[in-house]
Order: structure tokens, then sequence, then C-alpha cells
């Protein structure tokens, strides 16, 4: 009975610290940007996320008036727009990344913006891109808005290709054949090319085995 109980006692840890460790799920993005140069990051919002639902996740979030400004700022001298995405999982453990773009892309796109996590196979991530809905700096109008509209994809690892051992098999009888078919031919071939030496030598063969009957006996 005891060595049950030590058994069920090491399969319960065992699963508890496998489950800990092999999937964590993300709970929520927390989002900062610099709008000074150089200047540290400040709050810009937070996105929720659900994973389970495996869908992407659409959120906006608003910005203050003097935000608007630096990042006009930003525009006019043709400056980089930071971004710092901090990822949250259920446990309490944060992963931090920065990425950028053009300022005058995210005026040129109204305040849309692509942000894209990348996830390994236990849904951890490990890069993040962010994009804008438009790629021209010289095709936009006076910034009307106030609020920034951040669509986030996930992009999850794409499963291995089936092997096709069927084909392959198929192909390598295919190529037996061919050299079975190949060493036939050949035969053939050498006795097309070479029957004047060796009939002559057989008929010889035949002729002095006849004239010789000692050697039959």
């Amino acid at each position: 009975m005891m060595y049950y109980k030590l058994i069920c006692l090491f399969c319960s840890i065992f699963s508890s610290i496998y489950c800990s460790d092999s999937y964590d799920s993300i709970s929520d993005v927390y989002l900062e940007h610099e709008l000074i140069p150089n200047g540290g990051f400040t709050k810009r919002g937070s996105i929720l996320v659900n994973l389970e639902s495996r869908n992407d996740v659409v959120s906006i979030s608003t910005i203050s008036d003097s935000d608007i400004q630096l990042l006009k700022q930003l525009t006019s001298k043709n400056e980089l727009y930071r971004l710092k995405v901090s990822v949250r999982t259920l446990s309490g453990k944060e992963t931090h990344f920065l990425t950028f773009t053009r300022a005058c892309l995210m005026v040129a796109s109204k305040l849309n913006d692509i942000l894209t996590l990348h996830l390994d196979h236990l849904d951890s991530p490990f890069a993040v891109n962010l994009a804008t809905t438009s790629n021209n700096c010289n095709s936009f109008s006076e910034l009307d808005t106030n609020n920034i509209t951040t669509t986030v994809f996930f992009r999850r690892p794409e499963s291995s290709p089936v092997p096709d051992t069927a084909t392959y098999i198929q192909k390598m009888e295919r190529e037996r054949d061919a050299r079975e078919k190949g060493k036939s031919s050949n035969n053939k071939s050498m006795l097309g090319k070479y029957w004047m030496y060796i009939l002559p030598l057989v008929i010889f063969m035949m002729i002095a085995g006849a004239s010789n009957p000692e050697a039959r006996q």
C-alpha cells in the first residue's frame, strides 16, 4: 500500500510540473511607445488575449492630444515610432520585445497598425513584428483621431509535410526494373557482337571431342 501511494504521489508531482512548464497561455499584451527619441517609453494600452479561441484580436486604445502632437513631431522629423511589447502569461511570466516602424506610416494609416506575435509549438512568443495598413508616407491627410486600432495576429509553426513513401517506393521499383532490363539487353548485345568468334570456338570443341573418344572414356 505504501509503495502504491508513493507511485501516485510521484505521478501527481510529475504531471503538475509538466503541465506548468509545458504550456502557459498568454493572458494579455501590454504596449508602450516612445514618442520622444531616447526619452523612454510611456503607456499606450493593453490587449486581452484568449489563445483558446485561436482567433486574431482587434483592440482600440485612446491616446491623449499631447501624444498626438508628439507623434506628429516624429513624423515631421522622419523619426521612428518605437513600440515595446510585454507579453504576459497566466502564471505571471513576462516576455519583452522591441519593434518599430516609421512614424509617418502610423499617421498615414490613421493609427491603424498590425502586431504579429510569432509563437512556438507551446504558444510561447519568440518574436514580434509591427506593421501599418499604409506603406506610403507621401499620401496621407491630417490626423483626425486619437484612437489606435491594433490588429493582433498569432502565427504558429506550420506542420511538417508527411513523407510520400508510396511514391518513393514506386520510384525505386521503376529504377530496379530499368536496371534489370538494361542488364538483359547488355547480355543480348554481347551475343550479337561476338557470335562470329563464339560459334567457331564451340564447333572446334565439338569436333575435338568427337575425334578423341578416349578422352570421353
